[in-house]
């Protein structure tokens, strides 16, 4: 799924899993890991992917 690029969505963006991963590989659980999965929950916009970047700092997480 590509990232959004919609400098208008930032807002809406939310960290879904932070430093982590969970994967069929390790039977979904939680693996630590250097990227964070962002999704953007702007109307219309199903815009979800992974980063490392320095920005995910700032980026509040998702309600669970």
């Amino acid at each position: 799924m590509p990232a959004c690029t919609t400098s208008a969505h930032r807002p809406f963006w939310v960290v879904a899993q932070r430093r982590c991963n969970h994967s069929a590989f390790n039977g979904y659980r939680r693996t630590p890991s250097l990227y964070s999965r962002i999704e953007c929950t702007a109307p219309g916009c199903t815009a979800a992917w992974r980063t490392k970047a320095a920005y995910v700092d700032e980026v509040p997480d998702a309600r669970q």
